[in-house]
């Protein structure tokens, strides 16, 4: 029984991994959310709204809506699930802008058991929650469209 135990969680973690690696980037052509859908297989649903879409996916655990502007750029992405998603993928060019917030944020004063909410001078990163109930949203200010309000995008 302990084999199998091991078999079903390396195949849980490798379909785990292969969703969490897929999601749009931000800044990105819509092409990313379309290679999501093709990737991820979950529901799909796609919103229009004037002067963007929202392309929601859904799958175990976790739903990803990614925000797309009229000129075809992810501007925005949104989770909500048991878990955090793999912030390197989603945030793409801007990771490493989001880490040297965390870093210098976490300098300052040591986080304890509240709401990160990061603004850098390209990006915002909000994100909450507890165990098997987080969420979180991350957008470009100057990439929103005129009719999104940061409220938005949830």
């Amino acid at each position: 029984m302990g084999m199998w135990v091991h078999t079903m969680f390396a195949a849980i973690l490798i379909h785990v991994t292969a969703i969490t690696s897929a999601w749009a980037i931000l800044g990105q052509a819509k092409a990313s959310v379309e290679r999501d859908h093709a990737v991820m297989g979950g529901q799909v649903q796609s919103t229009l709204a004037q002067g963007y879409s929202v392309e929601t996916i859904t799958v175990v655990g976790m739903t990803v809506k990614e925000y797309v502007s009229s000129d075809g750029t992810v501007f925005a992405v949104a989770w909500r699930g048991t878990g955090v998603p793999n912030l390197r993928l989603l945030l793409g060019a801007y990771f490493d802008e989001y880490l040297d917030a965390l870093t210098e944020l976490q300098n300052k004063k040591p986080r304890i058991r509240r709401p990160l909410m990061l603004k850098t001078a390209n990006l915002v990163v909000e994100r909450s929650g507890h165990a098997r109930n987080m969420w979180g949203r991350a957008f470009i200010p100057s990439r929103l469209p005129a009719v999104v309000s940061p409220k938005n995008i949830q």
